[in-house]
Order: structure tokens, then sequence, then C-alpha cells
């Protein structure tokens, strides 16, 4: 519905300075930068200005590119591959960590991994879920992972609930993983106790 009225931008945009401001926050309360990582509408995408609009956050804040995490999802990916792969060039050419979010939710083609530029590989939870129900068959994930390694792209695995999960994705090669194995989500005050804590 946002991306029907174009409201998607105003949501992405306040988002986008959220994130930069917590960053700051817990860079001066903590010492140290934890990046964030925020969606990118397709809208986004396809705005002309989205580069001046991320650096004045950016700036606004005082924090680096690398700090805030880009997340483009696979379908945008696979939409208008052309003028979405000029601006993740722009975005990358300023510094910005572009993932590919979602990947493995139905557009997927692993022919197009090898030409994406991206830095991040995020593997959707139901190519997880998929991937640990029934049988048990991690061969595809396998795959996968070896194709992102070969274009030097880190890969996290979405949606992770179990320690079985954790341990076979460890040793088929994943570099990270997200999920209710850790934590559900939860507000900035809590996570910063986490880091603390760390």
């Amino acid at each position: 519905l946002f991306e029907e009225n174009v409201l998607i931008q105003e949501l992405d945009h306040y988002v986008w300075r959220e994130a930069a401001r917590q960053i700051r926050t817990w860079k001066d309360e903590l010492g140290f930068t934890v990046p964030v990582s925020v969606n990118v509408s397709r809208v986004n995408m396809y705005d002309a200005n989205i580069v001046y609009t991320l650096l004045d956050i950016i700036e606004e804040s005082k924090i680096e590119p690398a700090d805030l995490h880009l997340e483009v999802t696979e379908s945008a990916y696979a939409e208008d591959t052309e003028q979405i792969i000029e601006t993740v060039k722009r975005l990358r050419s300023m510094s910005f960590q572009v993932e590919m979010d979602d990947f493995g939710t139905g557009y997927s083609s692993l022919n197009m991994l090898s030409t994406l530029p991206i830095d991040v590989l995020k593997l959707d939870m139901k190519l997880i879920s998929t991937a640990f129900s029934g049988e048990k068959d991690t061969h595809m994930l396998e795959i996968i992972i070896e194709i992102a390694r070969h274009i030097s792209a880190p890969v996290v695995a979405e949606g992770v609930e179990t320690e079985e999960q954790l341990t076979a994705l460890r040793e088929i090669g994943c570099d990270m993983v997200q999920g209710y194995y850790f934590s559900p989500p939860v507000p900035a005050e809590k996570f910063a106790g986490f880091l603390k804590d760390a």
C-alpha cells in the first residue's frame, strides 16, 4: 500500500534518519560503531536523488556511510536490473554497504548473483526453514554459499531458530546468522544492554 501511494519514500527516509541517529547514540555511549541494516524500497531505488538523501542523513548524524547498511530486496534487483545495478554502483562508490535481502524468495537466479554488485547476501528465512524441514537437505544452501564465496560476498542466514540450524549453517560455511535463536526483535535500549554485556 505504501509503495502504491508513494508514502513508502517518506517512511524509508524516516527509518534511515532514526537508524543513523541510533548509530550515533550507541557510538557516543559505547565508544564503538554498531552498523545497522535498513531496507530500501523499490521506489527509492528509482529516485535519482537517493545518494544525496542518504549523504544528508549521514552528515546530520555524523556517522560514516559504511555504518548504515542498505538492504535491497532480491525482487527489486529482478525487476529493472539495469537501473538498480546503476544505483547500487553509485551507492557503493560512496562507501555504503549494499545487502541483497530475501534471497531465495522465488525470483532467484543463481546466475544473477555473479553479475550483481552486492556486499552481503542475506538468505530468506523461508529458504532456511525449507532446508531444515522434512529430510533436512542443506545442499542448495551449500551451493548458494559457495557462489557467494566466489564473488566475495559474506552470507547471512535469516530466521535461525534452533541450535541445530546454527551448527549446520556454521558447518557449511555461512558467515553470519540472525533470528529468534538469539533473540526476538527488541527496543534499542534493550539491545544496548546486550552490547554492554558482551
